[in-house]
């Protein structure tokens, strides 16, 4: 029984933990009103979310550039900018025409830069399309986890503003517990593959993780949500959490395999990079945006 990294994952885990939780719950930043067009409070989590996601979209930039080295591929990244201001002023164009500018900058940048031969200009074309906008998506299912919808299912029930945000502490905690799970449960009694995707994943992981996440998001739910929604609920939140945490593990084992990396990144010491300690999270959250966004119109609270 080993538990590889074990030692190098704690290291990271420790303090990164008060440091997610003061930043996740902290109040908005003061605006000064010499900016009246700003209509969105900023918080310390709304940043951390922006750094997180320019972070993921240039580990995926460095594994692209591993096939095509002659690229301008940093044009995601003033897409990605414009779309992150646009949306604390407020407006939110419709997503048709958010893409098919991206769609266009990524047209630019295959033609402008993969003009050489041997580019392959669709693939690199399409490659970049849907990392970009994968990332985009996941952020965005991310911000939106402040507005009304998900705040509707967990009110506030301490004063103290380091308690302001359980719901997402929650969602967080389930997911890292999925992955623990997975981990733990894994490496002690792992057998059997669960994919060819990734070798190192075992059926029996995998039915931990997600038990691990149902108990977590079922026992938060009964102390942190609405009291008016159904105690089921919770339940449904962890299965939720369970299946799409490991289908986005899955998903960057996926790309890695194609792009023939090990890690995503070296920047966490024991974990790899951001979409290797973060994708799981990263897939999970549009699938509770939209939970949330059925449930608070079905249930009227």
């Amino acid at each position: 029984m080993t538990f590889p990294n074990i030692g190098k994952r704690l290291l990271f885990v420790i303090p990164a933990i008060p440091i997610a939780w003061w930043v996740i719950n902290a109040s908005p930043f003061s605006i000064s009103p010499a900016w009246p067009a700003v209509i969105r409070p900023i918080r310390p989590g709304h940043i951390l979310i922006i750094v997180l996601s320019f972070l993921a979209c240039w580990e995926y930039i460095g594994m692209l550039r591993i096939l095509y080295p002659r690229n301008g591929f940093w044009i995601s990244y003033i897409w990605l900018a414009l779309h992150f201001v646009l949306y604390f002023f407020d407006i939110q164009p419709p997503h048709y025409a958010a893409f098919w500018v991206l769609l266009l900058l990524v047209a630019v940048e295959a033609f402008g830069w993969g003009r050489f031969k041997k580019t392959r200009r669709w693939m690199r074309a399409s490659l970049l399309f849907i990392g970009v906008a994968i990332i985009y998506m996941c952020a965005a299912a991310l911000l939106n986890f402040y507005n009304e919808a998900f705040q509707k299912l967990f009110p506030r029930i301490f004063e103290a503003p380091m308690f302001s945000q359980l719901g997402i502490c929650l969602v967080i905690l389930a997911v890292c517990m999925c992955d623990s799970g997975a981990y733990f449960i894994g490496c002690s009694f792992g057998k059997r593959r669960f994919s060819i995707i990734s070798p190192r994943k075992t059926i029996e992981g995998a039915i931990g993780g997600f038990v691990a996440a149902v108990l977590t998001a079922s026992v938060g739910w009964l102390f942190l949500a609405d009291p008016r929604l159904p105690k089921g609920l919770g339940i449904l939140l962890g299965v939720l959490i369970g299946i799409f945490a490991q289908i986005g593990d899955l998903f960057v084992s996926l790309m890695k395999r194609y792009f023939r990396v090990k890690d995503s990144s070296h920047l966490i010491p024991g974990h790899g990079g951001i979409l290797d300690r973060f994708g799981s999270l990263f897939f999970t959250v549009p699938a509770i945006s939209i939970f949330s966004w059925i449930v608070s119109r079905i249930i009227h609270i």
